[in-house]
């Protein structure tokens, strides 16, 4: 299969999908701003609460850490696909794999060691929020830039 070759409907499809993950993404990271002004300091005091406001409880975390695990692996899961199907080398499909993957595990860990384990981790979880982003835009990008701009390679 090439991404190159791809009948019309599938290129729309997947076109599509890339950009509807693009707003829901974007839309995260302006939540995420929102609540935490994307510093360390901002995280730290959203997660661990301050005198007015108490922070998350144990079950409030589990509600948001079970859905947004299971879609975060799935979104990762189905754009590595689609990353798959492009020219990009093995190694470099690997690794891409591993740094998602590590960076949602991680998003998934760092709100419960912030509130209940140790504060200054929120620097960790600034810093993992922009790889995953850098992971999600790159398996974004190229499978796109395949599908609609690249030539076919010739072998």
């Amino acid at each position: 299969f090439s991404l190159q070759r791809a009948a019309p409907p599938t290129k729309v499809l997947l076109t599509a999908f890339n950009v509807v993950v693009s707003l829901a993404v974007a839309l995260g990271i302006a939540m995420y701003q929102v609540r935490t002004s994307l510093t360390p300091a901002g995280g730290a005091r959203y997660y661990r609460g301050t005198e007015l406001d108490p922070g998350p409880t144990a079950l409030e975390l589990l509600d948001a850490t079970h859905p947004h695990l299971f879609a975060s692996a799935f979104l990762l899961f189905v754009l590595g696909h689609l990353f798959a199907l492009t020219r990009a080398s093995s190694r470099t499909k690997i690794r891409l794999a591993w740094l998602g993957f590590g960076a949602v595990a991680l998003d998934a860990a760092a709100p419960w060691i912030v509130r209940f384990v140790w504060a200054p981790f929120a620097i960790v979880q600034v810093v993992n929020v922009a790889i995953m982003a850098a992971v999600i835009l790159i398996y974004l990008t190229v499978p796109m830039y395949e599908m609609w701009f690249a030539r076919e390679a010739r072998g």
